[in-house]
Order: C-alpha cells, then structure tokens, then sequence
C-alpha cells in the first residue's frame, strides 16, 4: 500500500487529484463562510464604537475582506464539479483559493498589529485550510513558500517593534514548514483512501456482475429476468404500454455439443449471444435463461415492430456457419395482456414450442 500512494504521489494530476478536489471543493466553501461570518461580527463590533477606536484602516480592510470572501462565495457557486474545465484545472483552482484565503488572512494580521502584537489570525486560519484541504505536497509547498513571502516582506512595514518583528517572522516560518509536513501526510491519507474506495467500488461492481450475469455470454442470468418481469409488469401497468415478453430455444443445439464438444458449444452461444444483442438494440432487456434458451423483452412497440425484429435476428442466425453446420432458434413473443410474471412466461414458453412441433426456424409472435 506504502508502494502504491508513492506512485500515486507522483503520479501526473488526474483522476486521483480531481476525485479529491471535488471534497475540497464543500471544505473550502465552509472555511470561507465560517471566516466571512468572524469578520463580519468584528466589522459590526468595531463600527459599534462611536470613536472607532480601532482605527479607520482595519475597518476598511476588513470591509474589503468581506467583498473579497463573497467573491469566492460566487466563484463556488458557479464552478462546475463535472465541467470539463475542473477536471483539467481543478488543482489550480483549490490551489489558487488557498492562496488567496491565506493572503486574506495575512493582511487581515498586518493590520491588526495596532490593535494586538501577535500572528494569531494568520496561524489560525493557515492550520484550518491545511487541516481540511487535501492537496499535492509540490502544490503546497509553492503555496507556503509564496505566501510566507508576502507575510516575511510585507510585516517589517507594519509592526516596526523589532521585539514582536524578529519572533513573528520566526514563528511564521516554523508554522510554515510544520504545516507543510502535516499537509502532506494528510495528502497521503486521502491518496489512500481515494485509492482503497476505488478498489471496493470495483470489487462491489465485480460481485454485482457476478450477481446478475451469466458467466459465459455476459448476459443477464435467470433471476434477473425474474426481477426485470415482474418489474417492467409494474411499469406498464401504470404507463399503459404494451409490453412483450420472448422465449429463444436453439434448434439442435445438443448436436453441436455432441459433435464439436462443450468447449466449443460455449463459444457457440457466445457468438449467438452477441448476434441476438447486435440486431436487438429496441430490447429492453436481454438474458439468458439456461442452457440454449434466451428470454428477452420489448416496451412500448408495436406487434409488427417486434415481430419484424425477431425475423431480421433469425436472418442473420442463418447466415451463419458453425464448421459444418447451421444453427436456427424458434422463438415465442407474447404480449403481457395483465398476466402474473409466471403465466406471461409461460404464455411465451408455449408459443416458442408450437414453432418446435411445427418444424423450427421461425418465429410466433401474438399480441
């Protein structure tokens, strides 16, 4: 696992990095919100004064802090998680708001020396965004270095008590490179994570093929059908469309088998599974039963309609050659005329028998 998240590190943005900014997306609107609230409530307690005793400065700069929040406010609003555009550039994108969050918070600590000698807005707001936000560690690290260097030339010009100044510029580089640590470990987390949820995802997936497929023709398997009769019956029932339920059985299939063996039996009703899905793009679903018989359905069409797909399907069937034989089907179509599930197939079972008694290759279609 180690191995892997290293690789992944390495990795060129992609998917990985777009699957996680789609989280730092949310984490960043409420880090943004949260901070437009605190500095709103100091605005109105400032103003409240009647001397405006903290100065006209920090207010306007805290007014301008707001107008700026909203912005991004905005920018999330109409940023699009799916858009081609963040899937390319959502790196840049985070990493931009990151950046522009902590240049808000470094000017909101510049003013503030006034009122109170420390870098306590700065270090609290740089460990919020490092703490929710799951970025590349060469992405924060240019982040860090860049802002540091606004907060390292831009505070000598705004607290002038070399006493406070020499600690600040300190601490700021050694919260700095703290930061990026715990920054990249978190990163390293969330490649994890990404990585395992994927992995489950796609072993769920598999399991659920497993479930619902038909091992050899990647069909649909008997229960299945089972449950998409009974709920296409709950469909049109309340729709009102016809609705057709179809039973294909292979004629002398077992000859093939007897002939040419199982192994090339299976590659056989493989290769019928795949002309029935080519020439039935109007099915509404496909399986297999068992065996040589496949059942399908059709919505919404007309009698005509399905009984002219099904010759078109036998037509093709014909054309093609297994070694030396020639394979046909009989097929019964019936149409659901307020039927149980189990009465509709086997209304359909017994039409795609009397094409059996009365010489296969062909189709019965009663609507």
């Amino acid at each position: 696992m180690v191995r892997t998240v290293r690789k992944m590190e390495k990795a060129k943005p992609s998917r990985l990095d777009y699957k996680i900014n789609e989280d730092n997306i949310s984490t960043l609107r409420t880090i943004v919100i949260v901070i437009l609230v605190v500095v709103t409530i100091q605005t109105i307690v400032y103003l409240s004064f009647a001397q405006i005793s903290f100065g006209i400065d920090i207010i306007g700069v805290k007014i301008a802090l707001i107008f700026l929040g909203g912005l991004l406010l905005f920018s999330f609003a109409k940023i699009k998680t799916t858009s081609s555009f963040f899937k390319k550039y959502s790196e840049v994108y985070i990493g931009g708001i990151i950046f522009v969050i902590l240049s808000m918070s470094i000017i909101n600590t510049f003013f503030a020396q006034d009122i109170s000698s420390d870098i306590s807005i700065y270090i609290l707001v740089l460990f919020s965004v490092i703490g929710a936000v799951r970025i590349r560690p060469k992405t924060i690290s240019i982040i860090l270095v860049t802002s540091y260097g606004i907060f390292f030339v831009g505070m000598p010009f705004f607290q002038l008590n070399t006493s406070f100044l020499v600690p600040h510029i300190i601490n700021g580089l050694i919260i700095n490179i703290i930061a990026f640590f715990i920054s990249r470990m978190l990163y390293r987390y969330a490649v994890a994570y990404v990585y395992d949820k994927a992995e489950i995802e796609k072993k769920n997936e598999e399991l659920k093929c497993l479930s619902e497929r038909d091992d050899l023709t990647g069909l649909y398997n008997q229960r299945m059908i089972n449950h998409y009769i009974e709920k296409y019956i709950e469909e049109v029932e309340l729709s009102g469309e016809n609705l057709f339920l179809g039973v294909i059985d292979l004629d002398g299939f077992k000859k093939i088998n007897d002939n040419y063996g199982h192994a090339y039996g299976d590659k056989v009703l493989c290769c019928i599974a795949n002309i029935i899905q080519e020439n039935m793009t109007k099915a509404e679903f496909l399986g297999r039963y068992g065996g040589d018989e496949f059942v399908l359905m059709f919505k919404g069409i007309e009698t005509d309609e399905v009984s002219e797909i099904m010759e078109n399907v036998l037509i093709e069937l014909n054309k093609v050659e297994f070694k030396r034989d020639k394979l046909t089907f009989s097929c019964g179509v019936a149409k659901w005329q307020g039927e149980s599930k189990r009465d509709l197939f086997c209304k359909a079972d017994e039409y795609m028998y009397q094409i059996k008694n009365s010489g296969k290759n062909g189709v019965l279609t009663i609507g």
